[in-house]
């Protein structure tokens, strides 16, 4: 809400002027109530937005007499309502009209003494108009002057369109410029949206909001055809302040701008009605409403109507508080009736109170009901745990019994290999016997021959002698020299073949044995190289599997896990999803010890975690459904196990630490069944048996893994068997995976470590097949020799034989030449040594075939060895199956006890929940009891019930006397609380009641007694406002030397004007209007109006071709009068419009408080825009 402007007063004024009034009693809201100012108090007003009246010319009453008969002779119409009878109470402050007039004469004298000259006010001013795309004009500005401003111009160049514009931007209707009915009406033609802009001087102590407004403000409009308009508000510089019409409001009736008042802003219309052809009845019309008495009669009248609405309502509400008194007195004798039965109300109170604590004693009982359901929840608890640590035993001892035969079958797996080099060892000593066997079965064939040749050779001799002794009979020639000779060459042959011989057969002992050692070294390596070439496959294949599946999480894992995790993920029947498989949940940080890790966990790997027991046998029968009934479900409850203290010395990398796991449950579980949090982690074997076994045992550990640094992918474990108390030393090879990681890692890393695996392992399997290759080319090459050796020898037995034979032959011979030498007994001796060579040959062949047969003994036995070993191996495969499947039995027997400790863990945890939900319950009731209690209290403090008695009992009782009490109320006809109740509302509403109506009584009276002092204010300023028009419309018309007489009738509600043109003429009381010319009508009529403006004080002043009618002499003095008058209107701004010139009557206008604003030739403006256009 803008600040009220002061009001605009004159000291020693009794009522200076009127500029707005309104009243809040109205149902237009925009209407205002009057202010009045009065000589002790500052006067403030607001603007009111009135409807103009329609200035229509009423026929006017033919007059034979050419002088207004009086007023006073008529007779006075009776008024028509109370209010009217009131406010004009006959009209007797009216009565003294000269004493007023005089009265009024010493304030306009006094007042045109005090002011002094005329000047520019600080605010209230309208600086400039602009009308765009406005009626005929499509850019139309005029600049006004603070003071008076005459605006010229012919017709048609836009004279009317400035009053037209600052009606309507600040607020005016369309209908009252009589321009138009609406505002889309006077959009320029052609144009779709029209504006209005006028800019108000805002400076001075009583500016407004002159600190966000500035110097100036500046009021737009803007409207369109579519009939939508809206306002905005603006600073000085053209910053937009405010668009709601409410505000532009405020600032109108701060500034009391009243552009809708009929005699602030005279239209052309309104002006030549007014100054033309209005009757005594209209122009008493525009008086009423200009000055604001209209308004005023209005308030007073909705103040009347109030004031007796007000006093008929109070009138007929006498019965209704008298139905109230007696309404309040029954119930008062009602109430007292029922306070005779307090008796029985005491005994029902005292077994009520008794019912309340009854009830609560009930509940307590059930409270130690709860409470012994807890103890008892507890005994079971104590109980599960008791079978949990059982079977956590039991776990231990199958955890520690697994770890024995698992040690003992890679004990039984190291073995096996010395067996299988015992057994390819065997091999080749049955290979190498049977062997000798052909050998010695050769060596007899060929010693057969021998004998054979020997047996042949003595029945040569034997023919031979038959022969000397036929030859003897004849005569011996004979060449007895020569054949000597070839004797002596023939026994150095034979020496020489023996030699050669025996150095072969010393040279092929070497050789057999040095082939021996070459297949005992071959047999030997082909065992570890063949492991070396599967390792080599095994890790390719690996890291060939690390490549390919680099990023899939599921390669490690059965290829049926996926369907399960989908089926798991599916599955809204779990009350906790299951966690799993463990291994996706796990990542590896260091991955050299992948491969360990893989093989020390194990299944735990591929297994799932679940909470709690109904989850774990929905997932069992997921698995089942894909037969995966070897994968294992745990059960882990979700208490945190916090294993700090339990660890070994920070410097230890342990399972635990070189794991980064996901969930806390996978953590614990692994903690439970794999210990990893004392599972040390040191790469260097004999670090690791220098922590475990040199000096006391380290702090919580207990077991240790290390790399083996001779078999690429192998790890070694040290422990203690027994548990951790034992000092039994253990030491166990740890095998690589089958499959493929399942744990997630750096997989660039893995890649690395494993590429760098397969290399070592293929150089330590390139280093023994180069070196089983050189046994085996060495083991060729003496194969080859000894073979080529055995045909060597057959020659050389041959040669030697040959040579043998030949030195016997020649001796023969010789014998035969020397008949004296005894040839004959010369052949006879070759014979007997013929027969003892075949007798070698024979024992030969005995021999042979007696080594033979020994060497047959021997492969034999070679072979009983070789089955003999191969059926060790049979049994030791055997015990290592053996040992497998107790492994396995074991491991099931684990497995179960594991699932029985986790059952029994599942068990405490229902059983902790139980005395949970038992303690809640337990919680429930207290909280239960305490409601009871504190229900019960608000009855009463505790009371003991009496004994024996129960709630039912007390119910019982209660029901009786609510029966009896029940019978009465029905006698009564309601409750006793509802009685009192009745009671006390009749009473009260009977007192609220008669205090309203007291108090509307007294607002009566105070406001018919406010209504009473103004209308007392109301005739004091129609007294006074009708004086001070009376001396300023003598003044005027003094100016030019008429006289006249201004005659207000509030009584016949005329007002007319009697004018002596002649100042000279005596004794008469002047002529009516329509005896005098036009001049004289129409400068009596602006003296009329000058007077009026007066007597408002408004700070704006519009006429619109005031002259029209009048000639030259009457427009000049007409002209001279309105600024000699304007000028007495100290700070007032005047608009004044004329089509014609100004004449002689602007000699005054070169000051500076007079500006003209001659506007543009229509007809030259239009040649203007057409020369433009060409």
């Amino acid at each position: 809400m803008a600040p009220q402007k002061r009001a605009r007063r004159d000291d020693g004024d009794e009522v200076i002027a009127i500029e707005s009034a309104s009243s809040s009693l109205r149902p237009q809201a925009q209407r205002k109530r009057a202010r009045l100012s009065e000589n002790p108090a500052s006067s403030k007003s607001r603007n009111a937005r009135q409807v103009s009246p329609s200035t229509s010319s009423s026929s006017e009453g033919e007059e034979d007499d050419e002088e207004l008969p009086d007023a006073e002779d008529d007779s006075v119409p009776p008024p028509s309502t109370q209010y009217e009878a009131l406010r004009d109470d006959g009209f007797r402050h009216l009565d003294n009209p000269e004493l007023d007039d005089q009265r009024a004469t010493q304030q306009f004298l006094a007042r045109s003494q005090r002011l002094g000259d005329n000047h520019a006010a600080n605010n209230a001013i309208i600086e400039d108009i602009t009308c765009i795309n406005f009626m005929c004009h499509e850019r139309f500005h005029v600049k006004l002057g603070p003071l008076i401003n005459f605006v010229v111009g012919e017709n048609g160049s836009g004279k009317s369109a400035v009053l037209t514009a600052l009606t309507l931007c600040l607020g005016g209707k369309a209908a009252a410029t009589n321009r138009g009915a609406s505002l889309k009406s006077l959009i320029k033609t052609g144009c779709d949206a029209g504006m209005l802009i006028v800019r108000l001087k805002n400076q001075g102590n009583d500016a407004y909001q002159s600190d966000v407004f500035g110097k100036s403000i500046i009021i737009e409009r803007h409207f369109s055809r579519s009939g939508s308009s809206n306002f905005k508000l603006k600073n000085e510089n053209g910053r937009l302040i405010s668009n709601k019409k409410g505000d532009v409001e405020d600032i109108i009736e701060y500034y009391q701008l009243q552009v809708d008042n009929p005699m602030n802003v005279l239209t052309q219309d309104a002006a030549k009605t007014f100054i033309t052809s209005s009757t005594p009845a209209d122009k008493y019309r525009f008086f009423f409403e200009g000055v604001q008495l209209k308004a005023l009669d209005d308030d007073y009248r909705l103040v009347s109507d109030t004031c007796d609405q007000i006093e008929s309502k109070l009138n007929e509400s006498k019965d209704d508080i008298l139905a109230l008194k007696k309404i309040a007195k029954d119930a008062q004798t009602k109430a007292e009736m029922v306070q005779r039965r307090e008796g029985m109300r005491k005994e029902a109170k005292r077994l009520s109170r008794q019912m309340a604590w009854a009830q609560v004693e009930e509940q307590e009982r059930v409270l130690a009901e709860k409470e012994q359901s807890i103890v008892a929840a507890q005994d079971e608890i104590e109980k599960a745990e008791t079978v949990a640590a059982e079977k956590d035993q039991i776990f231990q001892e199958a955890d520690a019994q697994l770890e024995r035969d698992r040690q003992k079958e890679s004990q039984l797996e190291e073995e096996l290999a010395p067996l299988k080099g015992e057994e390819e060892k065997a091999k080749a000593d049955y290979d190498a016997a049977t062997e000798k066997v052909q050998d010695a079965h050769t060596e007899q064939k060929l010693t057969a021959k021998s004998l054979t040749a020997s047996t042949k050779k003595v029945e040569k001799f034997q023919r031979d002698i038959e022969e000397e002794q036929k030859r003897l009979e004849a005569a011996n020639g004979g060449a007895h020299a020569r054949t000597l000779e070839e004797i002596k060459e023939a026994e150095s042959v034979v020496s020489e073949a023996h030699a050669a011989l025996e150095q072969f057969n010393r040279e092929t002992t070497r050789l057999e044995e040095a082939r021996q050692q070459g297949k005992e070294k071959e047999n030997g390596m082909k065992g570890p190289l063949a492991a070396r070439r599967k390792a080599v496959d095994e890790a390719r294949e690996r890291l060939s599997t690390l490549n390919l599946d680099r990023g899939n999480v599921m390669a490690g894992f059965d290829h049926r896990m996926p369907k399960v995790l989908q089926h798991i993920r599916n599955d809204a029947g779990f009350r906790e999803k299951p966690i799993g498989p463990l291994g996706m949940h796990i990542k590896l940080l260091k991955p050299e010890w992948s491969q360990i890790l893989e093989t020390t966990m194990g299944g735990i790997l591929s297994s799932f975690i679940v909470t709690n027991k109904p989850d774990q046998m929905r997932l069992s029968d997921i698995l089942r459904q894909y037969n995966m009934n070897w994968c294992q479900v745990a059960i882990v409850n979700n208490e945190r196990l916090d294993p700090t203290g339990h660890e070994p010395d920070p410097r230890y990398d342990t399972i635990l630490r070189v794991l980064d796991i996901e969930n806390d449950l996978i953590k614990k579980h692994l903690i439970i069944s794999q210990s990893i949090e004392q599972s040390i982690l040191v790469p260097d074997r004999s670090d690791g048996i220098r922590i475990m076994f040199d000096g006391p045992r380290p702090q919580n550990v207990k077991q240790c893994f290390c790399i083996n640094q001779q078999t690429r992918g192998w790890g070694i474990r040290l422990g203690y068997l027994g548990g951790r108390q034992s000092n039994n030393r253990e030491q166990g090879p740890i095998k690589p995976p089958q499959g493929k990681p399942r744990m997630k890692t750096e997989i660039q890393s893995q890649i690395s470590f494993q590429t760098e695996t397969v290399h070592q392992l293929e150089r330590e399997r390139d280093a023994l097949e180069n070196e089983l290759r050189q046994v085996q080319e060495s083991l060729t090459k003496t194969s080859r020799t000894i073979t080529s050796r055995r045909q060597e020898h057959g020659k050389l037995k041959i040669a030697l034989q040959r040579a043998e034979d030949r030195s016997a032959t020649l001796k023969s011979d010789l014998e035969s030449l020397n008949v004296e030498d005894g040839r004959l007994e010369g052949l006879k001796q070759n014979l007997a040594e013929a027969e003892r060579q075949k007798s070698i040959d024979e024992d030969a062949y005995g021999t042979m075939g007696l080594e033979k047969d020994r060497l047959n003994k021997m492969s034999a036995e070679e072979k009983k060895t070789l089955t003999a070993v191969k059926k060790r191996i049979e049994e030791h495969e055997a015990k290592l199956q053996k040992t497998k499947q107790k492994c396995r039995n074991v491991e099931q027997v684990r497995r179960y006890a594991l699932q029985a400790k986790n059952d029994a863990i599942t068990q405490i945890e229902e059983s902790r929940h139980e005395k949970e939900r038992a303690q809640r319950k337990r919680e429930q009731q207290a909280a239960c009891v305490a409601a009871f209690i504190t229900e019960a209290t608000k009855v009463c403090e505790r009371i003991s019930v009496e004994p024996g008695q129960t709630t039912d009992s007390l119910d019982a009782r209660l029901k009786v006397l609510d029966e009896q009490l029940k019978a009465y109320r029905r006698e009564q006809g309601a409750s006793d609380e509802e009685i009192n109740n009745a009671a006390v509302d009749a009473e009260g509403s009977y007192r609220r009641a008669k205090t309203n109506h007291q108090g509307l009584v007294e607002l009566l009276a105070l406001l018919k007694q406010s209504f009473l002092n103004r209308i007392e204010m109301y005739r004091r300023f129609q007294r006074s406002i009708t004086a001070r028009s009376r001396i300023n419309f003598g003044y005027l018309l003094s100016e030019r030397a008429f006289r006249g007489k201004l005659t207000i009738d509030h009584k016949h509600k005329k007002l007319d004007v009697h004018v002596q043109p002649d100042d000279t003429v005596k004794g008469s009381k002047g002529r009516q209007t329509k005896t005098l010319s036009g001049g004289e009508k129409s400068f009596s009529s602006i003296c009329l109006l000058l007077s009026l403006w007066e007597a408002m004080g408004a700070p704006l002043r519009c006429l619109d071709e005031y002259d029209v009618f009048m000639d030259d002499v009457n427009r000049d003095v007409t002209t001279k009068m309105i600024i000699s008058a304007a000028r007495r209107s100290v700070g007032r701004q005047f608009i004044l419009i004329t089509p014609k010139g100004l004449g002689n009557g602007a000699s005054d206008i070169a000051e500076e408080d007079v500006k003209i604003t001659r506007l543009t030739d229509p007809r030259k403006r239009r040649i203007d825009d057409m020369l433009q256009a060409q």
